[in-house]
């Protein structure tokens, strides 16, 4: 009954062992960032507890289920939509209900098994701080929205892809449910409809597999055509990006991060710290939410795309292989897609001087272009070193640290010369792009050296 689950789960910890030899640096590395996040959340867990900020516990509560429905959503996806094995499971005697039943069955066993080893380290570190632990409904009341945020991820994910996206409502209407009411006993007490929209999406699950299958056969039948190597390559990874809808997801998220920073820019002092510390932290804070805005932004359209574009070669590298193509045609002609990346991030430019003004829209500007260079030259390296062999979750959650790191660094920097108003602050922005471009330049020939030693290309 449960032999799909057994097969995924094998096939999961068989594939952790092996890039866990592969890359223990990595992997060692990773774990100290999630251990060092925990500390963070514990600190700003009790700073709640102990402060009147504008977080709440309702608010922490969101943050952890939606983090564990897009993770869902995420497997689904992996586990199920593009997952080419399988195709062999859905072509046996037993009934694709239960198949698909199987895979949100080690879905949910996988995110509950995350959080509950989580959740462990974080009340370890409550500990450490001295802190009270004897939380138990709260403990109980964010179990089952853990539980609810997977149920509704798979449940959004598999009605996303399917033929009929009018299925989608019901989950809708219930996630504004839960933003209006904004109760975490609310999301406990919709158990029950969250278990009847899964079940009921598991039903017609098989139908999204083979839509997405005939959608992937209709496209490749239709851009059949002869094209340069470059060229081709460069359609490849537009055309991707453009069946996954990524493009209009970088567009959205562009638009509402602008907006999101704009309302933090004028009113985050006044909802985020109390009168006595307005005045001290009162000037800061707006700067703060503009940088994390384009930090946002810079993440999702050029660090996460550009780790995609050669980490989802793990079942394809084989064919550049027998392709008479060199390492520096495959690293120029994807990275290049990058280009279509960076226009979906420049609504953010058109909606964010509503809020901070038309005359800091130059700098803004300079500090996008800096950043999307600097995310391509840190991500395309680390996409090639781990070409079809790493989680682009792993990578993403290690390089944006670092990213966070070097980038707050260069805006403070350049933020002081521009309040200074220096005559030579244009003359040192264009060096710095000059820099980042030189350091583009020099990425892009180490990861054309990775790849001829990982791939075996010319």
């Amino acid at each position: 009954m449960l032999e799909t689950t057994r097969i995924v789960l094998i096939d999961l910890s068989r594939g952790f062992r092996d890039k866990l030899r592969s890359s223990p640096f990595l992997y060692l590395f990773f774990a100290l960032m999630i251990v060092f996040s925990l500390a963070m959340f514990a600190v700003l867990t009790i700073t709640i507890l102990t402060t009147r900020l504008w977080l709440t516990e309702s608010d922490v509560f969101f943050f952890v289920f939606f983090v564990f429905l897009m993770k869902a959503g995420a497997d689904v996806h992996r586990f199920y939509i593009t997952a080419p094995q399988v195709a062999y499971a859905l072509s046996t005697p037993t009934s694709h209900r239960r198949t698909l039943g199987n895979i949100m069955g080690v879905i949910l066993l996988v995110n509950l098994g995350i959080w509950f080893v989580f959740s462990l380290l974080f009340l370890s570190f409550m500990a450490l701080y001295q802190s009270p632990l004897w939380y138990p409904i709260e403990y109980v009341l964010f179990s089952c929205g853990v539980l609810v945020g997977t149920i509704l991820g798979v449940v959004l994910a598999l009605h996303f892809f399917s033929p009929h996206p009018t299925r989608l409502l019901p989950s809708l209407v219930l996630l504004l449910c839960y933003g209006v009411v904004q109760s975490p006993l609310y999301v406990a007490l919709t158990i029950p409809i969250a278990i009847l929209q899964g079940a009921w999406a598991l039903s017609h699950g098989a139908s999204s597999y083979r839509y997405v299958k005939r959608k992937k056969r209709t496209a490749d039948a239709a851009s059949a055509k002869v094209r340069g190597v470059l060229p081709s390559l460069f359609y490849r990874e537009v055309t991707t990006m453009w069946r996954e809808r990524l493009f209009g997801s970088f567009v959205s998220m562009s638009v509402m991060t602008a907006l999101g920073t704009g309302f933090l820019y004028l009113h985050g002092a006044e909802l985020f710290l109390p009168p006595a510390l307005q005045k001290i932290m009162g000037e800061f804070l707006p700067s703060l939410f503009v940088f994390l805005g384009v930090y946002v932004v810079v993440l999702y359209t050029a660090v996460f795309p550009g780790l995609n574009l050669f980490l989802t070669e793990e079942k394809t590298l084989w064919i550049l292989q027998a392709m008479p193509v060199t390492a520096d045609q495959v690293v120029l002609g994807k990275t290049s897609a990058l280009l279509l990346c960076f226009v979906t991030a420049i609504p953010y430019l058109a909606f964010i001087p509503v809020f901070v003004g038309v005359e800091q829209l130059p700098f803004l500007l300079w500090f996008l272009v800096f950043s999307f260079l600097a995310s391509v030259m840190v991500a395309v390296p680390f996409g090639v070193k781990y070409v079809g062999k790493k989680s682009d979750i792993l990578l993403l959650y290690s390089l944006s640290l670092i990213l966070f790191v070097v980038l707050s660094l260069v805006a403070t920097w350049v933020n002081m010369l521009y309040a200074k108003r220096d005559g030579h602050i244009a003359l040192l922005l264009g060096l710095l792009l000059l820099l980042v471009g030189c350091g583009v330049f020099i990425s892009m020939k180490i990861s054309t050296r990775l790849l001829r030693l990982s791939s075996q290309l010319s």
